[in-house]
């Protein structure tokens, strides 16, 4: 698979051009307006390019040449590879939970009922057998999920960012995992805790289009101020000029994500990484950038929060990864502070969910939309009272 870029005068045309010659398998994985054009990067199998259609790629003289791909390309990549990722990961998910199911059973009622609860709430087969092992001693439902529960309260370690005296951050992750939002929401939280430093939250190597002033607006917002930097050599400099009087915030472009922790380390020595992860992330790719010791990362953060339902996936990253959890968030407003992750937090919202998810398959079968309707209620009280962050 391969990426093609396609400049045309709309969508429709870019489209048009893109199936005639690529086919029509072809998955668009960026649209953008760019110059009064509109520019698609599409994934394409590795076969024999058609001849370009002359008539939609001709272009207006006045229009500007088309601009090199650059970090859009190498974006475009990253998406793709985590589209097949997620592929391969259901894949083997399945594989995974059907030897699962055909184990023989298990000797002790309980465990059979632990291994059900898991499947039914969505934990990974890897995760869920990795769980039942520690488990195996246990020797009834409630003191197998008490020993479930203390687990997660014990081996999710945490990391206090506004207790930390380092001057520079940086977070990275995959395109829109969150970054620029919590970046804001730490800007405002450190100018509110630390009055001696000025908040500068700089835009690294992001050339999106609307990046930049959404990056202006929060940085207004939180009272900070903004710089956009597109190289290294840039940022070294920027560093040298502020770095002893702000406290810097560094937002990546995600397309690269080694190259970038690794460069930016090299220019800012003692600089806190953290990995951004959406609630909902691939659980393999995950684990495979955390557990990476070349990026040292200080902590993972997690967005979208209100996004599912059991957070089992970033439970077990954080567990396996040994990378303590810092701050997470719920909504996508910026006025909105950052929510203090730990082992407890986890601990207790699963535990909650868990015990409503066992009142539920108590219930008779004749109550069963009376207690869906019920639990609705309760799951959204319980959401607006979680977004209660004082």
């Amino acid at each position: 698979m391969r990426l093609e870029q396609v400049f045309a005068l709309d969508t429709r045309q870019a489209m048009a051009q893109i199936q005639r010659q690529f086919g029509e398998d072809s998955m668009v994985v960026s649209n953008r307006r760019y110059n009064g054009r509109n520019e698609l990067i599409a994934a394409v199998e590795n076969q024999p390019r058609k001849a370009p259609d002359v008539a939609v790629m001709t272009t207006n003289p006045t229009m500007p040449a088309p601009a090199s791909p650059g970090t859009e390309q190498q974006r475009a990549q990253t998406l793709v590879d985590l589209i097949k990722a997620e592929f391969q990961a259901s894949r083997l998910e399945m594989q995974s939970l059907t030897s699962l199911q055909h184990q023989p059973p298990a000797t002790a009622k309980h465990l059979l009922e632990l291994q059900q609860l898991f499947i039914n709430t969505g934990m990974s087969a890897r995760f869920s057998k990795q769980v039942l092992d520690r488990l195996a001693p246990t020797k009834s439902l409630n003191a197998g999920l008490g020993n479930l529960i203390e687990l997660i309260r014990t081996q999710v370690k945490s990391y206090d960012l506004m207790e930390d005296q380092a001057q520079a951050h940086l977070i990275a992750g995959h395109p829109g995992s969150g970054k620029s939002t919590m970046i804001a929401r730490i800007a405002a939280q450190l100018a509110a805790v630390d009055g001696s430093r000025k908040i500068a939250m700089i835009s690294f190597n992001d050339d999106r289009i609307g990046a930049w002033q959404a990056t202006q607006i929060a940085g207004a917002r939180a009272g900070a101020e903004t710089y956009r930097i597109m190289s290294y050599k840039q940022l070294q400099t920027l560093h040298a000029e502020i770095g002893e009087t702000h406290h810097l915030l560094i937002d990546t472009a995600g397309a690269d994500i080694r190259h970038e922790i690794t460069s930016i380390t090299n220019i800012i020595p003692g600089i806190r990484s953290h990995l951004m992860l959406a609630a909902d992330a691939n659980e393999t790719m995950a684990l495979d950038l955390l557990s990476n010791p070349e990026l040292n990362w200080t902590s993972c953060m997690v967005s979208r929060l209100d996004g599912i339902d059991y957070p089992w996936a970033i439970v077990s990253v954080l567990i396996n990864s040994k990378i303590p959890v810092s701050l997470g968030s719920y909504c996508t407003k910026l006025t909105s502070p950052p929510r203090i992750l730990s082992g407890d937090f986890f601990a207790h919202l699963i535990e909650d969910k868990i015990q409503r998810h066992l009142k539920i398959s108590e219930q008779p079968k004749d109550n069963f939309e009376a207690t869906e309707q019920a639990t609705l209620t309760m799951l959204n009280r319980s959401a607006h009272k979680s977004l209660n962050f004082g």
